[in-house]
């Protein structure tokens, strides 16, 4: 693993990929420097970057999740769900083959039925 630090910007590289500096200020002189960042705290920051769009998923999951949850009882035995309920909630469960994120899924989301 290739790690290095530009000492005049405290950038620190990882594996071709760049880590901006910590900004530190002393609590007493209130004087800031800027601190290169470890290679072990580069590994975690890369561990945190590769996962972004999992977590992006899974928040847009989370949110298509409870939408279907508010309509579970729409199919419940004693009710008959019209097509109308029926497509939200297929087009609710087919929101991540489109959309990867809550923000692009936003202002995309298919309407309640009444």
């Amino acid at each position: 693993m290739a790690y290095s630090v530009n000492k005049d910007t405290k950038v620190a590289t990882y594996n071709g990929d760049t880590y901006p500096p910590t900004q530190k200020t002393d609590a007493k002189t209130g004087n800031t420097t800027l601190v290169a960042k470890s290679e072990a705290e580069c590994v975690e920051v890369k561990k945190i970057r590769d996962n972004y769009p999992n977590e992006c998923l899974n928040r847009l999951r989370e949110k298509r999740n409870s939408l279907i949850a508010q309509t579970d009882w729409w199919a419940l035995g004693d009710i008959t769900m019209t097509d109308a309920q029926k497509n939200y909630r297929q087009a609710l469960r087919d929101i991540t083959k489109t959309y990867k994120t809550i923000e692009e899924a936003d202002g995309n989301w298919p309407t309640k039925p009444k």
